[in-house]
């Protein structure tokens, strides 16, 4: 079951996989991912994506402006 403290991390997620949280903001996570079934496999998915793309084999370099292009598309963010 999905309740609040999910939805707060869920939005530090990615952060906290790209490691730019504070400490406090790490514990909270931790704390959470150890009590969390759901949160821990989506941290888990999350985690083996990440590093199934890191370890795929790219010859071609991306286009000039891709991350900008993806990031506007899927986040509606600027940076």
């Amino acid at each position: 079951m999905i309740t609040d403290p999910c939805v707060g991390v869920e939005h530090l997620l990615q952060p906290y996989l790209d490691r730019a949280l504070s400490e406090a903001e790490v514990r909270t996570v931790e704390q959470h991912l150890e009590s969390c079934s759901y949160c821990n496999a989506r941290y888990v998915f999350e985690r083996e994506l990440r590093a199934t793309v890191r370890n795929c084999c790219c010859e071609e370099p991306a286009p000039p402006g891709l991350v900008e292009r993806l990031r506007l598309r899927c986040c509606g963010q600027d940076g």
